[in-house]
């Protein structure tokens, strides 16, 4: 395997990246023995780097920057009342971990197009999953009009009936509707569904189609894009995700800008607001009124700018912050806390449920596991990455990392083995490490 070319190298682990790319539509196991596999060929495949790297200060400081808030929150084990509940936590996210070692030590930074490549797989596997995304919720709605409303399925429509049926329905009626419906069939749909991390990933596919077509010069291949990025854009404006709603509207005309022209920019600027003027004019009374007569229903009238249940959740956390504030409460205990602390007894409807719910803030939850320690060492990361991604002028980088840290302000992202994946996946895709001293082949043009 030493006689390999270095291109031939960078060939074979480029596609084990761009088999990850079909993350999205890959079965858990397949997603597990993916990852490990392309960590394991990376070593076998780019080992004498190590030796090399390893040497290096900056290799290490770099590594440092890039992890120590991870291996932090792993040691907030050692004062954990639970720490088997530490180490399952830890399960989900060691993609955090394994991706950084890879490419600091080991992997070289990626040519353009390798780059491509992944983008177009990723963009088909989230075509892929968009349709099982739209037939999930289908079967789930028509389970319930059958066995509930004894009515004809919507399934049974044609599909410009569906998608209507969709848009006047809304996403909340749908996905409850859906949850009930196959209740109530004794199914259980083994599809990922969680409606923040779903929109981040079409808003990444978003970007990586008009990447694509901008990169691109067959003009059938351009068209196909640009009607694939609008459809994954609505998607992400259908969804009530409304902090990847806020990054799409403050990153597409930086995106523009910088990919197509100042005059795209200004016709995509003026499009964007005349789209949230007609729909807040449209919703005017919802936005008034921020939708807070279900909760007072619940429990109270007290106004929030967050909503109801961050509220409590952030209220809950605070008051236990402060009796640990320099080295946190331990991992293993945040959740247990959370259970004792939120009034479930008082949500009538939610003891039922049996949700259990997070600090909804990836900064606050390492404050809580880690105290301020854990929270200084994640501000690290970010600060080291935009900084990568601005002295290297990675456009499509800066965007992504855009998209990922706004959706750490308002939950849990990275703590899923979805949002982990994003984050680091398309990071170091997109990221070239300006420290390696040994000679590797050259990352094309920044994209």
């Amino acid at each position: 395997m030493t006689t390999l070319s270095k291109e031939k190298k960078l060939e074979i682990s480029g596609l084990f990246l761009t088999a990850l790319a079909l993350f999205p539509v890959l079965w858990p196991a397949v997603q597990s023995i993916l990852i490990i596999a392309f960590g394991i060929v990376s070593v076998f495949l780019y080992s004498n780097n190590f030796t090399t790297r390893i040497r290096d200060k900056r290799v290490i400081v770099t590594f440092f920057c890039l992890t120590a808030y991870y291996l932090w929150y792993f040691l907030t084990f050692l004062w954990s009342s639970d720490r088997l509940a530490s180490l399952r936590d830890m399960q989900s996210n060691i993609i955090l971990l394994i991706f950084p070692l890879i490419f600091v030590f080991f992997h070289p930074a990626l040519n353009n197009a390798i780059r491509m490549r992944i983008q177009l797989v990723f963009v088909l596997a989230m075509v892929a999953y968009g349709c099982l995304w739209f037939q999930s919720y289908l079967a789930g709605v028509g389970h319930y009009q059958v066995l509930r409303l004894k009515e004809v399925p919507i399934g049974e429509g044609s599909l410009i009936d569906q998608v209507r049926f969709f848009f006047d329905k809304g996403y909340y009626w749908i996905a409850g509707t859906s949850l009930r419906g196959y209740r109530l069939a004794g199914e259980e749909t083994k599809l990922f569904l969680h409606h923040t991390y779903v929109s981040t990933y079409f808003l990444l596919a978003f970007y990586c189609c008009l990447h694509l077509a901008g990169k691109i010069k067959n003009h059938l291949a351009k068209i196909v894009l640009y009607l694939v990025s609008v459809l994954f854009l609505l998607l992400v404006w259908y969804m009530p995700s409304a902090i990847n709603k806020f990054a799409t509207v403050i990153t597409l005309p930086f995106f523009l800008y910088h990919f197509f022209s100042p005059r795209v920019a200004l016709a995509g600027i003026t499009l964007t607001v005349l789209i949230l003027a007609g729909g807040i004019f449209k919703y005017q009374d919802q936005f008034s009124r921020i939708k807070f007569a279900e909760k007072d229903q619940l429990i109270s009238t007290e106004p929030a700018i967050i909503d109801f249940y961050r509220y409590h959740v952030y209220r809950c956390t605070f008051e236990k912050v402060s009796e640990s504030w320099l080295f946190g409460l331990g991992q293993g205990d945040i959740q247990p806390y959370l259970d004792s602390c939120l009034p479930h007894e008082e949500w009538p409807g939610l003891s039922d449920s049996k949700i259990f719910y997070n600090t909804h803030s990836q900064f606050i939850h390492y404050l809580f596991a880690g105290g301020l320690a854990g929270l200084l060492l994640y501000l690290l990361l970010w600060g080291r990455l935009f900084s990568f991604a601005i002295t290297q002028k990675e456009k499509l980088l800066l965007i992504i990392l855009m998209i990922v840290f706004a959706n750490t302000i308002f939950e849990n992202f990275i703590s899923r083995i979805w949002g982990a994946f994003a984050f680091v996946f398309f990071t170091f895709v997109f990221l070239d490490l300006p420290l390696i001293k040994e000679p590797f082949p050259k990352a094309d043009e920044a994209t």
